[in-house]
């Protein structure tokens, strides 16, 4: 499943909800598009269901995904200070978080945490590339020089 399908199928459901209700209104009642629009209704809410969408206001309030924000600015510091191959973890986790913040599913609060740690993360991705440069310079330049014993 693609990333936006939660959403997609969210606005489908409400765009059914609509239609069903403009059926129902109508002064000419179509039974076939009725229960058309019905059984359109059930599949996409049991879609909406196997997606984990269909508890959209809960411990988060309207957000459908918890914040992550804390976790990526921990990464990104460890990876500064421990392990730099956590570097472009924090990155591409920071940038994702950016973007579900941007999309509306996680608290805008944590915009500063997974910023400062998607920043840590492409500052630790560049040492760690420089490092791996330097070390095979160095190691090409042992392997080139001749010692005579």
């Amino acid at each position: 499943m693609y990333r936006d399908d939660l959403a997609a199928t969210h606005a489908r459901l409400e765009q059914l909800q609509r239609e069903l209700a403009e059926a129902q209104s109508s002064q000419v009642v179509d039974q076939q598009r009725i229960a058309a629009l019905t059984a359109q209704l059930a599949a996409t809410q049991a879609a909406l269901q196997r997606l984990g969408g269909a508890m959209r206001a809960g411990a988060y309030g309207a957000y459908i995904i918890p914040p992550r924000g804390t976790t990526i600015l921990v990464l990104g510091i460890l990876s500064l200070v421990l392990c730099s191959i956590m570097g472009p973890i924090a990155w591409a986790m920071g940038n994702e978080e950016l973007r579900r913040i941007d999309l509306g599913q996680v608290d805008p609060m944590s915009r500063n945490a997974a910023s400062a740690g998607r920043i840590c993360g492409i500052v630790a991705t560049v040492f760690m590339i420089l490092g791996v440069v330097l070390f095979i310079g160095i190691f090409a330049l042992a392997a080139g020089t001749r010692s005579h014993y």
